[in-house]
């Protein structure tokens, strides 16, 4: 009869063990499965917000491209580029033109003989960063 007891005692101690680790492995799958999960949510809850945002920025690009068009259709608009693109001018409005002197040189009298020199603007620039002072 001792016999018997012991063989039942060691089938308790071992299916104790055995009980004991198949709880630990279920609940490492369980929590393994439960952190990839969570992290699965971060991505999709990060990535509805980089949606969100991207969303809201259209909406602006839409309000600002809307508020163009409207402009575009203006009579102030319309006048504006008639003046700028095709030289167009409104009624009563005079236009002055100035025109620019043709040549590109500099006239300097020469203080000794009364002599014209013409200095061309390269020279100018030339003489400005590389003559000797």
């Amino acid at each position: 009869m001792l016999i018997k007891k012991k063989k039942k005692n060691i089938f308790g101690r071992f299916s104790f063990q055995i009980v004991v680790i198949v709880v630990l492995v279920v609940v490492f799958v369980m929590g393994s499965a439960l952190s990839k999960e969570l992290y699965r949510e971060y991505q999709i809850k990060k990535e509805v917000d980089a949606l969100k945002a991207e969303i809201e920025s259209m909406e602006n690009d839409n309000y600002e491209l809307s508020q163009m068009i409207e402009y575009y259709k203006t009579e102030e608009y319309k006048e504006a580029e008639a003046r700028k693109r095709l030289n167009l001018k409104a009624e009563g409005e005079k236009v002055v033109m100035i025109s620019e002197s043709e040549s590109e040189y500099e006239e300097i009298v020469d203080g000794e003989k009364g002599a014209t020199i013409e200095i061309s603007n390269r020279l100018k620039w030339w003489n400005y960063f590389f003559a000797s002072r």
